[in-house]
């Protein structure tokens, strides 16, 4: 049996014997299992938002898998409510509102930086775009920034939205985001590319529930060939698509906030292709 394969059944055995929802009823640990099985037997930093329970429910089903499967990790764990009971030699819980960016601000001052980020908190949608926004900074080269439960970003409860999805700010959206994030360095347009946070990501894993965004050893290089590449094509692009630079950009910044331009762009598109039908009949 391969190593992931031992990591994946040590994962599973004690996701079990903890009653940790990673591993029932999710399943997501073969997919840590994947990503997570070179921290085995290193001394490393995890932080967890989220340690499960309400209120007086103690929870820690999580930081206790972690403390099986890395026994040389340094373990955090983030609740808005008191955890200290779950407090070990390795793991240390801490009283933080992960939808607040000035406590997120002071932790991360005081803590980090982390190899692993989990957020497995809230899932609220705006709860989990401050985290990433504030956290994915505070993950080291070649560390792991994990987002679980995102499907939530469709859901009401949540402040997702469904029928929205392609119109609301959401951590699908920027998962999704993520690609143009990698490709950041081969954006032409300056404009465009400082509406794309620089996070220096350069993989994206998805898998059902959960995706792992890692942290690049290096900068992201660019592929844009050199000479007059550039400039002709940032010309080429405005002639085609220059007249709409203002409602991208905008749409880029808040995807709410052009619904209606968006449909009209639509419509104009729509009319302009049936007067190509009509003349080409002609």
């Amino acid at each position: 049996m391969s190593n992931s394969k031992n990591f994946e059944e040590l994962l599973r055995v004690a996701g079990e014997e903890f009653e940790c929802d990673k591993v029932v009823p999710h399943n997501y640990h073969k997919y840590y299992a994947s990503h997570l099985e070179e921290y085995t037997g290193r001394s490393f930093k995890l932080l967890e938002i989220g340690i499960g329970g309400e209120g007086r429910e103690i929870g820690g089903a999580s930081l206790k898998l972690w403390e099986r499967a890395f026994p040389q990790a340094e373990i955090h764990g983030l609740d808005i409510f008191p955890k200290t009971e779950l407090d070990t030699q390795n793991i240390k819980t801490h009283i933080v509102d992960q939808g607040d960016p000035q406590a997120l601000i002071e932790f991360v001052s005081q803590y980090g930086p982390f190899d692993i980020i989990i957020d497995d908190g809230s899932h609220k949608r705006s709860d989990q775009l401050t985290s990433l926004f504030g956290l994915i900074g505070a993950v080291i080269p070649g560390g792991y920034y994990i987002l679980e439960d995102y499907f939530t970003s469709y859901w009401p409860v949540y402040d997702g939205s469904t029928l929205a999805k392609d119109f609301l700010d959401t951590p699908v959206r920027w998962l999704k985001q993520s690609i143009d994030i990698i490709n950041r360095n081969n954006m032409l347009s300056e404009d465009m590319r400082s509406t794309v946070p620089d996070w220096q990501i350069d993989e994206l894993h998805v898998y059902p529930g959960v995706a792992f965004l890692r942290k690049g050893l290096s900068q992201n290089r660019t592929e844009i060939p050199e000479g007059d590449f550039t400039s002709n094509q940032i010309e080429l692009d405005d002639l085609r698509y220059g007249q709409y630079k203002n409602m991208f950009l905008s749409y880029a910044q808040d995807p709410t906030s052009n619904l209606n331009l968006l449909i009209k762009l639509k419509e104009e598109i729509d009319a302009k292709i049936s007067t190509l039908v009509v003349k080409s009949q002609i």
